[in-house]
């Protein structure tokens, strides 16, 4: 009541705001979304926040305000959404969270034009997935066959939730013509996401493989995900000319093994093999704070475990997976399959880390089945290192922790950083201006940001940014914890 008659100081809104969505039911929820469509009822920054709230209300408690919702139009569609791109994209995941049918028309427009900025697409597409009326799904169709190669991959995925036979013909046909450089992962993780999935794609490509370089960048894909399905790997295999995932070492090949870690291995090469991109060790593991927080932290592994555990670990990663790592497999309501390590539960939600390191936030009401999984370091990751690679990387890990130059670093030195992909001409030609820097780096979606880690010493090796590209301004944010 105090909220509704205006007599709230604006410094005291946004924790009313949020409790009210956390808490209020749909005829409190329709008070903030009317103060929302209002240009002059929030400040710019509380506007924002209430409809990311108002979207967690949707997804976690089910509850959405009781009056008409086509009013957000106006923040996807208009002058509104013009002067503020963030908002715009909030308010589209507002109305995919709500399946806001007035909204569709606006999303399909923006999705299939090719002017439209690339995240703000992105983000249209992600809508209409979500909304699923027989018109979007049309236009995820229409996209997924004539548009771009990154937009055919987003709309594939949409696809893969309602149709994954035909999903998987798509993405057969997009796997053909795409390059070693094509990022396939998310069109690949919608089909781990759905029952089967992996097997339809397998089928689809069983008769139309991709080529080598793109079949290898696939695969490596999948390891990196935890994702050893025998059917996809079998298949991708094939096409990159890679074996059959090697069973366990025995304990004759384990002994062998440790004692040319011992005697040959080379931890400096060992390191540079451990932030290989294609073996994918830093997405889940840390040394030094920098790395994913997936699996185990390593910083103090080597002093703590003896070599033959290390190696063994690595070639065969199931065989200790301590509790807090242990994975937990969701088969929720739509269909779809979710994994990953729970990190906290109540009685209203599940938050899960999946191996992207995202958190990601299940309604226990969606969940129809919960069992527990494997370890998300896949088995069979090697196969993608010689002999001489594994012995460096097994020395590499064993050294951790140990005096010397793997030792566990105290120095306050950044180990996590975000560089900027694909900075726009504005931000490297000359010195930016302020506007383009709010535009661009201080206003820029989580997804243009790519994580980088500093080495076990503290420093950060530039070269392995370019990633074979001669950029002339590299745009780095460090993290650190205070």
């Amino acid at each position: 009541k105090l909220f509704q008659s205006g007599r709230l100081p604006p410094e005291r809104q946004p924790p009313v705001v949020e409790m009210i969505c956390n808490r209020g039911n749909a005829s409190d929820l329709q008070v903030v979304f009317d103060r929302v469509l209002t240009s002059d009822g929030f400040s710019q920054d509380l506007r924002a926040k209430a409809v990311a709230w108002l979207t967690d209300a949707a997804t976690t408690r089910k509850v959405q305000p009781s009056g008409d919702l086509a009013g957000l139009a106006k923040l996807v569609v208009g002058e509104q959404a013009a002067t503020d791109p963030a908002l715009q994209r909030a308010a589209i995941r507002l109305a995919a969270a709500w399946k806001v049918a007035a909204v569709a028309p606006a999303l399909r427009e923006l999705a299939a034009d090719p002017k439209t900025p690339v995240a703000l697409q992105r983000s249209a597409i992600d809508g209409l997935i979500v909304i699923g009326d027989p018109a979007s799904r049309e236009t995820l169709r229409q996209l997924a066959e004539t548009a771009s190669l990154p937009v055919r991959m987003q709309a594939v995925a949409g696809i893969a939730g309602f149709d994954v036979p035909a999903a998987a013909k798509s993405a057969a046909a997009i796997l053909k013509v795409a390059s070693p450089r094509d990022n396939p992962g998310p069109m690949l993780d919608a089909f781990f996401q759905q029952k089967e999935g992996a097997d339809q794609l397998a089928a689809a490509l069983k008769g139309s493989p991709p080529t080598a370089d793109v079949a290898k960048v696939a695969l490596r894909y999948m390891y990196s995900v935890g994702r050893s399905d025998p059917s996809l790997s079998t298949v991708l295999g094939d096409a990159a000319g890679i074996a059959a995932d090697p069973p366990p070492p025995t304990p004759e090949e384990l002994a062998h093994i440790v004692g040319d870690v011992i005697a040959k291995g080379n931890p400096a090469r060992g390191e540079q093999i451990f932030r290989r991109k294609d073996l994918s060790c830093m997405k889940c593991h840390s040394v030094s704070r920098a790395g994913g927080q997936v699996g185990p932290e390593l910083s103090a592994v080597g002093g703590s475990s003896p070599p033959d555990y290390i190696v063994n670990s690595i070639l065969n990663p199931n065989a200790a997976v301590k509790e807090q790592y242990v994975t937990k497999v969701f088969e929720l309501s739509s269909g779809k399959v979710l994994t990953g390590v729970v990190i906290d539960r109540d009685d209203v939600r599940v938050n899960v880390r999946d191996v992207n390191g995202q958190t990601i936030v299940v309604p226990v009401a969606d969940i129809e089945e919960e069992a527990e999984g494997k370890s998300l370091m896949p088995q069979g990751l090697t196969k993608f290192l010689t002999r001489d690679e594994l012995i460096d990387l097994a020395r590499f890990v064993s050294e951790l922790g140990k005096p010397g130059p793997y030792a566990v670093n105290t120095a306050r030195t950044i180990q996590r950083w975000r560089v900027l992909q694909s900075p726009p001409d504005e931000l490297t030609s000359s010195v930016p201006h302020l506007e383009h820097v709010r535009q661009y780096i201080l206003g820029s979606e989580p997804s243009a940001w790519m994580s980088a880690y500093s080495r076990v010493g503290g420093t950060l090796p530039l070269n392995e940014l370019r990633d074979g590209r001669t950029p002339t301004v590299l745009i780095l944010q460090g993290e650190f914890d205070q």
